[in-house]
């Protein structure tokens, strides 16, 4: 759940700040054990990915689910972290047998049985799916797996537009996206997103939301002592239509004030009238080194590099709600 809904209902509970270098760096050796068992991996995310265990009988001389548990041991002994795991035949499918597999668990669906093992679990199982949509699904009296696959094409266009019917191919077990391998290990963009507690017209607080995700992309990137080139602004709206808007530098930067900067200005041109956002996001890509030199037409640019790094500091030590970077509108 949000973190501010947990505030709401634990108001006494002690919450830790994130730690991204670590998780960096077990996400960097999670997936070197993966590779070792299949040049087919994907990375969906930090601490999630795919891998293509087609011709493992030949490559390991074992069956592929044998090979996937060797795979989940080995990331457990090794880093000492529960792992979880999920076979299919599709992408979608896998990912919701690792949801049934948790905690720590492997489980193989076998393409006969997939469909009648998953059928039964609620439709909010399906990745894609969140509380509003499966609002909008059980309304519709749609209220089951088996029920979004055998839903009529139109009536799922009528309400949710094209990702309808593309829900009942994912549903049904069509999903023929493959596994698509990195072309090198580092990583290539750093997103972040929220969705709002509740549908919002307020502005300004989108704003602060989208300025405090670009903030912590930036420690990121700093962090992994990196820069980009590119800032996205995703913003999703109550009926779910989506909207985004990127803004390109010359060179890389992970600068604070320069990415909320972009961001502040994307915002102008994305968010208009009196639209209620649902979703906000903030994507960094163009990865590379960036150039902390002094800029002869920014002589404040070294300045503004130290600031962030004592700002860093001080929210790994005490917390990011421990110092506030202020901007105007």
């Amino acid at each position: 759940m949000p973190i501010v809904q947990a505030r709401k209902l634990c108001p006494q509970a002690v919450f830790l700040d994130p730690n991204f270098q670590a998780y960096s760096e077990y996400s960097r050796r999670m997936f070197s054990i993966m590779r070792k068992y299949s040049p087919l991996v994907e990375a969906t995310s930090v601490d999630e990915g795919y891998a293509d265990l087609t011709g493992t009988l030949r490559l390991h001389q074992a069956l592929p689910w044998e090979v996937a548990h060797r795979l989940l041991c080995e990331i457990r002994s090794t880093l000492d972290i529960n792992a979880s795991g999920g076979m299919a035949g599709t992408r979608t499918w896998a990912k919701m047998a690792t949801g049934l597999a948790k905690p720590s668990g492997l489980l193989y669906l076998e393409p006969g049985g997939a469909a009648t093992i998953l059928g039964g679990l609620p439709v909010s199982s399906v990745p894609g799916v969140g509380k509003k949509g499966q609002e909008i699904l059980e309304r519709a009296g749609i209220l089951t797996v088996a029920d979004l696959a055998g839903a009529p094409h139109k009536s799922m266009s009528r309400l949710l537009g094209r990702w309808g019917e593309q829900l009942i191919e994912i549903a049904s077990g069509n999903d023929c996206r493959p596994v698509v391998a990195e072309r090198q290990d580092s990583q290539k963009s750093y997103s972040k997103e929220r969705t709002m507690e509740r549908d919002t017209s307020d502005h300004m607080f989108v704003r602060s939301v989208a300025r405090e995700l670009g903030e912590k992309l930036a420690a990121r990137l700093r962090a992994d002592g990196k820069g980009a080139t590119t800032v996205t602004l995703k913003i999703r709206r109550a009926d779910f239509t989506d909207c985004g808007r990127s803004i390109s530098l010359k060179e890389p930067t992970n600068l604070t004030s320069e990415i909320l900067r972009l961001i502040d200005l994307l915002l102008g041109k994305t968010i208009t009238g009196n639209a209620k956002v649902r979703q906000v996001g903030v994507k960094l890509s163009g990865i590379g080194h960036p150039l902390l030199q002094t800029d002869l037409f920014d002589p404040k640019r070294p300045l503004h590099s130290r600031r962030d790094e004592a700002v860093d500091a001080i929210r790994h030590r005490f917390g990011f709600g421990s110092i506030c970077v202020s901007g105007q509108a």
